[in-house]
């Protein structure tokens, strides 16, 4: 006890230090999730021509903007796991994803050309 009437709170910064690690605890386990699911290959799938057949090395967010990485962002169903090529062919929007307007890791894609 510190003999103050009014002790100090817990700073703030501490508090939005521990809310930042608990979100990025949440997002990385979620991309092992996702990483547990893809079994090592790309989940791409686009339309005519079938399932990538590269190993993956990327998780791509399919909700992006500011949010990414929280909430519905982090869910494992809202990531794919997929190999270099396809990751910047989607981030390029050479790719277009084929589905629901909630994107979901199963959804197919197109090519733009």
């Amino acid at each position: 006890m510190s003999g103050l009437l009014f002790p100090k709170g817990r700073p703030a910064a501490l508090d939005r230090q521990a809310k930042k690690t608990a979100r990025v605890s949440i997002d990385h386990a979620e991309s092992a999730k996702a990483k547990a699911r893809a079994h090592g290959q790309c989940e791409v799938t686009v339309i005519g021509e079938g399932r990538c057949l590269r190993r993956d090395t990327e998780t791509h967010h399919l909700i992006n903007g500011r949010l990414r990485g929280r909430g519905e962002s982090a869910q494992a169903e809202r990531k794919i796991r997929c190999c270099h090529r396809c990751h910047q062919a989607i981030t390029q929007h050479l790719l277009q994803r084929v589905g629901e307007p909630m994107p979901h890791f199963q959804d197919r894609y197109r090519r733009v050309q």
